[in-house]
Formats: C-alpha cells, structure tokens, sequence
C-alpha cells in the first residue's frame, strides 16, 4: 500500500449522516402528508434536530425504504 492512501477494504459505502430514527421520521412524515416535498423536509428537519442533510439524501432515505419518489 502506498504511503498517504486509505485502505477502504471491507467498507463497501460511507458512513450514513443520518440515523435509523431519523431515517424512521423522515418516513413516516412522508408518508402522513403525500404533498410534502424533500425541500420541506430538508427545512423541517434543519429547525427539529438542527440535522443538515441534503434533498438527494432525503430521497435517497425514501426510496430504500421502499417508496417511490
């Protein structure tokens, strides 16, 4: 291995920067309103818990748990 590079063996995708409870309310607030965007969740989720994640990532989280966007 060369000097100044990581070994990412055994790491098959970054770390999430959302949890599994953040990941279960950002379900379950798409889910009880159908109109709500990622942008609004984005915005709801910066003023609740002060978490900044990206729309592409509230989207992500959507789709694998099995919604469709």
């Amino acid at each position: 291995m060369q000097e100044g590079t990581m070994d990412r063996r055994g790491q098959s995708h970054p770390p999430q920067c959302t949890t599994t409870r953040e990941n279960r309310k950002i379900v379950r607030m798409a889910v009880t309103d159908h109109s709500v965007t990622s942008r609004t969740l984005v915005q709801h989720m910066k003023s609740v818990t002060y978490l900044l994640v990206s729309a592409r990532t509230i989207l992500r989280r959507l789709q694998q748990s099995g919604l469709s966007t």
